[in-house]
C-alpha cells in the first residue's frame, strides 16, 4: 500500500463509521398521524377539574389542543385556561385535595413549592399523562395569546388566571413531569 492509501484508509473508515452511527439514532417523532391521540388527550376529564368559582376562558392559543413539533421531537399538549375570583392559595388548596382524589399526585415537595411562591406545579399519574397547573400572568395572556381578559366584578387585580394542561407522547402515551 502506498503512503496516500495509508493516509486515506483511516479517513474512509472514520467516515463510514460516522455515517452508520447516524442510522442507529432513532428518528424524532413528528405530528403526522396524531389526530386520534390528540382528541383523546383533549377529552381527558381532569382538564375540567376546577374550583366552583373558576370559569373557563375561551380563545387564544392558551385553550387549545395541539401537537408541538420542534427540533427535539414532537409531543401532544391539551390545555384549559380558567379565571378565578379568589386567591392563588385557594386554587392550590383545591388541587392539593382534588388532583390526588382523581388519580394525580405531585411528584416532589408540593408543600414547599407552594410556600416558595412557585407558579407551575406538576402532578403525575401511573396510567395518565402528567397534569400541569400553571398560574398565568394577564399581561402574557394578552400579548402572547391575544386574549381580551375580563377583570371580573372586583375590577383589575381581583381575578387570577390559571391553566391546566396535559402532555403526552405522539402516540398518546404518558409523559412524566
Amino acid at each position: 500500500m502506498n503512503m496516500l492509501g495509508a493516509r486515506l484508509l483511516p479517513l474512509v473508515l472514520l467516515a463510514v463509521t460516522a455515517l452508520n452511527g447516524c442510522s442507529l439514532i432513532p428518528p424524532y417523532a413528528s405530528c403526522e398521524g396524531t389526530g386520534a391521540a390528540l382528541a383523546e388527550l383533549d377529552a381527558l376529564p381532569v382538564l375540567a377539574l376546577r374550583p366552583a368559582r373558576a370559569v373557563p376562558v375561551e380563545g387564544g392559543t392558551a385553550t387549545t389542543a395541539h401537537c408541538v413539533d420542534d427540533t427535539a421531537g414532537a409531543w401532544l399538549d391539551a390545555r384549559r385556561l380558567y379565571a378565578y375570583d379568589g386567591s392563588r392559595e385557594e386554587v392550590l388548596e383545591y388541587y392539593a385535595r382534588e388532583a390526588p382524589a382523581a388519580g394525580w399526585r405531585p411528584p416532589g415537595r408540593f408543600a414547599e413549592a407552594r410556600t416558595l411562591g412557585f407558579s407551575v406545579f406538576c402532578f403525575e399519574s401511573r396510567e395518565q399523562p402528567s397534569l400541569t397547573l400553571a398560574f398565568e400572568r394577564p399581561e402574557q395572556l394578552r400579548e402572547l395569546d391575544g386574549l381580551q381578559l375580563d377583570p371580573g366584578p372586583g375590577g383589575p387585580g381581583s381575578r387570577i388566571w390559571f391553566s391546566l394542561s396535559v402532555e403526552a407522547e405522539t402516540d398518546g402515551s404518558r409523559m412524566d413531569c
